[in-house]
């Protein structure tokens, strides 16, 4: 877009002058809201400091056939550890079966957990959401079903850079969310995610 308005120079020399200014003005803008935006998601990422709550919300991710992919796996040490810290807690584990999986993320999520000493009657699999939204909507209405009433605060876990999204859209369902983050192994790939959860958290505004 500089390009094209550099070549235009010549001819509108004017009026391509304060265009050019104008389009710098909204990248500093884009720039200035985008590193606000990462400033909030880090925030978000250490997650709450005293997150006991009834029940968590185990929000799912890819499956490679039937094993879990590194982000779902670092989610289930997640709430592996929660559920140990917290014998109470029941977990609604959300994830609907996607292309290339052999089973949902939720019947993952529950092999993984039972494998490893977690009751099975702890475990309720919510397997229909396909986006964060449905996984908290759907979750929440399990535990309404189960419980007759919608429940105040809830844990969640989720990848770091994950929770800051997480946390708005259980705001926007009228429940407060204490994030649990689950650690990305790669740096890398948590710097592209959390550039990538930069237009998430501006969709989750923009729809909410």
């Amino acid at each position: 877009a500089f390009g094209l308005v550099d070549c235009l120079r010549r001819r509108f020399p004017r009026g391509m002058k304060w265009l050019r200014r104008v389009m710098l003005a909204c990248l500093c803008l884009l720039l200035a809201a985008m590193i606000a935006t990462s400033v909030w998601i880090g925030l978000c990422a250490s997650g709450a400091d005293e997150p006991e709550a009834e029940y968590l919300i185990v929000l799912g991710a890819g499956v490679n056939g039937s094993v879990p992919s590194l982000s779902l796996r670092e989610r289930l040490e997640a709430a592996l550890a929660y559920l140990e810290r917290y014998p109470q807690a029941v977990a609604v584990l959300s994830g609907a079966q996607g292309s290339g999986e052999d089973i949902t993320e939720a019947q993952c999520m529950f092999d993984w957990l039972t494998a490893r000493g977690i009751d099975e009657n702890r475990l309720i699999r919510e397997e229909k959401a396909t986006r964060t939204r449905e996984n908290l909507r759907f979750a929440l209405g399990l535990i309404e079903e189960r419980t007759g009433t919608r429940p105040e605060t809830v844990a969640v876990v989720s990848s770091e850079y994950h929770l800051c999204r997480a946390e708005l859209y259980a705001k926007q369902l009228g429940v407060r969310a204490l994030g649990v983050p689950a650690h990305t192994t790669w740096l890398t790939l948590r710097i592209n995610y959390q550039v990538r959860e930069i237009f998430g958290v501006w969709v989750a505004l923009l729809t909410g």
